[in-house]
């Protein structure tokens, strides 16, 4: 079945085929059109039309492949609106049954979703759902403390792009912390939590191939340094997100700034408009955390403790009791 195409019909293909995670070809029984995989620079027809797909196939072919299959458009587009029902319909029944296999089943649909999201992110529909979706999850996991841990472990160990698992991962560490510290309302939480979900939706304008590479042009370094006011203009007035919820979402690399202004031995400004305090130092934070403890395909992760030498630099000093709270946390949240 395997076929390898001519330069020119390579080419055709480029344009009209669409990457999906291969686990979503477990909501659908047949293709209308064949489904490739892409290897050495090359398509190679892996699945032919109306053939039968079983989990047997999804498994092998993430095993010989990557996390990735191509599809045309039509099968693209019936293969979202699968996966849309599927995910309102486990939205739906979010409190029956096991909390446990319901939040990763859940996580694994947001984490499909949003990549759908990150090749439309104008659609309103989708946009509204994986918002929707996301708050639902959010409850469930205020609600069920002692699944937060385990759901993070999933995440954390499963073949989704970093960037379609990094805002919830963070997202999820986030939540579970301020229960921790018992300073925030629940509707404090959830609001944090989409907010620092929705953080990075900005990296949609940015293309797939530049996050695998750790030398950037001034081009791209520009793509990437725009990304988070990026997020909040996509947001702006399409989601029941507050003006300092888009605050907070446009400068959430402050942090980052502040780490770098000590490294060179600069002084650091506040973004204009800005106002820091705990929580938009907690969403930075945690998202430097996160990121730094995670591999990416130009570093290796470090460990927790080396992160939070990192975060200890500009912490430590405003927050000392929550920075000092923060590492109790993470000691048992990180632990086997």
């Amino acid at each position: 079945m395997d076929q390898n195409y001519s330069a020119a019909k390579h080419n055709r293909l480029n344009l009209t085929l669409k990457p999906v995670f291969i686990g979503e070809l477990l909501f659908i029984q047949t293709l209308t059109e064949p489904a490739y995989a892409y290897e050495n620079g090359k398509f190679k027809k892996v699945i032919a039309p109306r053939e039968g797909i079983t989990s047997d196939f999804v498994r092998e072919y993430a095993q010989s492949y990557s996390s990735d299959i191509f599809l045309h458009d039509e099968d693209y587009d019936s293969l979202r609106k699968l996966l849309n029902k599927e995910l309102t319909k486990q939205t739906r029944s979010l409190s029956i049954g096991d909390a446990t296999k319901n939040a990763t089943r859940q996580v694994n649909l947001l984490s499909m979703q949003m990549s759908n999201l990150y090749k439309n992110p104008f659609d309103d529909e989708l946009l509204t759902s994986q918002f929707q979706n996301t708050k639902n999850l959010s409850s469930l996991l205020l609600n069920n403390k002692g699944i937060q841990k385990n759901i993070y472990n999933v995440l954390s160990n499963s073949k989704y792009h970093y960037t379609h698992t990094q805002p919830l991962l963070s997202s999820i560490m986030l939540l579970s912390f301020m229960q921790e510290t018992r300073l925030f309302s629940e509707k404090e939480m959830e609001g944090l939590f989409l907010t620092s979900y929705f953080k990075d939706i900005g990296m949609s304008f940015i293309p797939r191939e530049k996050f695998e590479q750790s030398h950037l042009n001034d081009f791209d370094k520009k793509l990437f340094a725009e990304h988070a006011e990026n997020s909040m203009k996509i947001l702006e007035g399409r989601v029941p997100l507050s003006n300092t919820q888009l605050n907070l979402i446009k400068n959430h690399h402050f942090l980052n700034h502040k780490i770098q202004s000590l490294v060179n031995n600069k002084d650091f400004q506040y973004p204009d408009e800005f106002l820091a305090g705990l929580e938009s130092n907690l969403v930075s934070a945690l998202d430097i955390l996160v990121a730094m403890t995670h591999d990416r395909p130009y570093r290796d992760s470090v460990s927790i403790f080396q992160s939070l030498e990192v975060l200890k630099s500009v912490l430590s000093d405003e927050y000392p009791q929550e920075f000092k709270a923060l590492v109790i946390f993470l000691k048992n949240f990180t632990s086997k």
